[in-house]
């Protein structure tokens, strides 16, 4: 079974586009959460600190704490806000705009923008708008490390290839990993794989994460992308194909702002939540995602997103020769393949 598969858009949905919030002004929520990350599959995050002959290792920090960098996470909880708001496709542009409904295509008007880049922020020519969304490096203190390994041949998106395009031409979908606890390796080194060192399962970093003048809406569709459903898990990292990056977000303290309270309440305007009550406030608060049983774009996101995957599913990417045996079947061909079968 292919390693991926696309999460459909709903192209008669529109993209709603609105000004940002002004930095300047205090409105709609404010706050910060924080939460863990548990691997549940090997992680790895190049460092950009390496040695020639050697295995690559996980980024780490000057105390030796493993680290999940706040960008990474960030281009994580934003890709699920473009897919799931939805929002304009910020890093699909250029020469494929022709596959792409004009809708969905990049931002350009600081007066105009879909949710993921009110939240996240905006630089097309000469605009510069900063996001009301930050994270900061997730941190591991005393990590452990698998042995180090192959990774399978690995190669970049191929956007001009037939899966990419559905039958109107347009763009598939979102280009999601499947879960995988069958880790895939290589047998050596070339210039498709990588000899790496990946932090092992069970390790859990700490992390935060700023929101400032976000409208209810925005703050909803956030907190989603962070914590999903019971039964789905996130991905994220290097070597997503090889089953690598299944990791568990979860959150243990969120913090509500009110500014225009700050000086005249008790509680100077804050509000914290943790243990059952951060439960029960989530559980209410994303509670139109997780009941919404109609989004083509919801349902194929449960089903790539599933946690724990199916044992019987073979992944891997089909051969030259089945390609050649099957110039223009879809991607769905290669979802019978299971454990004890070929393809």
């Amino acid at each position: 079974m292919n390693p991926y598969d696309f999460v459909r858009i709903d192209w008669s949905q529109d993209v709603e586009r609105r000004p940002a919030a002004k930095p300047h002004r205090f409105q709609g929520r404010s706050g910060r959460v924080e939460g863990t990350i548990t691997t549940l599959t090997p992680l790895f995050i190049h460092s950009p600190i390496q040695k020639q002959h050697e295995s690559k290792q996980h980024i780490t920090n000057r105390n030796h704490e493993a680290l999940i960098p706040g960008a990474s996470l960030k281009g994580l909880i934003r890709s699920l806000v473009e897919t799931i708001g939805p929002g304009c496709w910020w890093l699909f542009a250029g020469k494929h705009d022709g596959c792409l409904p004009r809708p969905w295509r990049q931002c350009s008007d600081s007066e105009k923008l879909c949710v993921a880049c009110r939240m996240f922020g905006l630089i097309q020519g000469n605009t510069l708008l900063l996001g009301n969304v930050g994270f900061e490096d997730a941190l591991c203190a005393d990590p452990t490390f698998d042995a180090p390994m192959y990774t399978p041949a690995l190669m970049t998106p191929s956007p001009k290839h037939f899966w990419y395009r559905d039958a109107r031409d347009n763009v598939a979908g979102r280009k999601f990993y499947f879960h995988n606890t069958q880790i895939i390796t290589g047998k050596k080194h070339n210039k498709f794989t990588q000899r790496i060192k990946p932090v092992a399962p069970g390790n859990t970093f700490t992390f935060s994460a700023q929101f400032t003048n976000l409208a209810d809406d925005e703050l909803r569709l956030l907190l989603y992308a962070l914590v999903l459903e019971p039964t789905m898990r996130h991905k994220i990292g290097y070597a997503k194909p090889a089953g690598l990056g299944s990791v568990q977000i979860e959150l243990t303290r969120l913090d509500l702002i009110d500014y225009a309270q700050r000086y005249t309440t008790p509680n100077q305007g804050k509000t914290t939540y943790t243990g059952a009550d951060l439960q029960q406030y989530m559980a209410k608060r994303i509670t139109p995602y997780t009941t919404d049983q109609n989004s083509v774009t919801l349902t194929d996101l449960r089903r790539m997103w599933a946690w724990p995957p199916p044992e019987d599913v073979v992944y891997g990417y089909p051969t030259h020769q089945w390609f050649n045996e099957n110039p223009h079947k879809p991607i769905s061909a290669t979802n019978n393949v299971r454990r004890g079968s070929r393809a």
